[in-house]
């Protein structure tokens, strides 16, 4: 004779009992219902993940310090940038022309309408769009800054250069697209 179980559909052979919601099945019926040994992590398993652990960190503050000084060097070109696009942003919205200009002392860009600060090493200069006054000194060609920068309401700005400096030897420059005032790939830049 067949024993129904709690499940309806489900019809044991006689001799067998369907197990309860949250009861152990035991090996040795009803009586043996404590665990034969206490679960957890052996000491192999423990010193693997440690090892792990140390092996992923080592990676991450090893290659860390390349990061964050390549992080420090583009914080001056990105707060440039974000200034120049602030710059057009500002003149397009407000429907005049304002001037973008920086002071080498406070390290500031001023647009009229907003102010942006360079943090990190380095600075910024603006260079009239192609060589033409520049000066070879000491083996080193220098190019005299522009005072300032004009941005239109209808979204242009000058033609000019944007010389991120990064320190006294290396410095790196930008054609700053006058109909975009974006700054250009290295092979769309005028003279490549």
């Amino acid at each position: 004779m067949a024993h129904r179980s709690a499940i309806p559909a489900l019809h044991l052979p006689a001799g067998l009992v369907a197990p309860k919601f949250g009861q152990r099945r035991s090996e040795g019926g009803p009586a043996a219902s404590k665990p034969s040994g206490v679960a957890g992590f052996t000491l192999l398993e423990i010193i693997a993940v440690i090892a792990l652990m140390g092996l992923i960190s080592a990676l991450l503050i090893g290659g860390s310090g390349a990061m964050l000084r390549s992080v420090s060097t583009d914080d001056v070109q990105n707060t440039a940038l974000a200034a120049i696009a602030g710059a057009r942003h500002s003149a397009v919205l407000t429907g005049r022309t304002l001037e973008f200009t920086c002071d080498d002392k406070t390290r500031v860009l001023d647009w009229g309408e907003g102010r942006a600060a360079l943090t990190g090493e380095g600075g910024v200069r603006l260079l009239p769009a192609s060589r033409t006054s520049a000066i070879l000194v000491g083996g080193q060609l220098l190019e005299s800054p522009l005072a300032r920068v004009r941005f239109y309401a209808d979204g242009t700005c000058d033609p000019f250069r944007l010389e991120i400096v990064r320190d006294s030897k290396t410095s790196q420059v930008l054609a700053i697209d006058p109909w975009t005032c974006t700054a250009l790939s290295p092979e769309n830049a005028p003279g490549h």
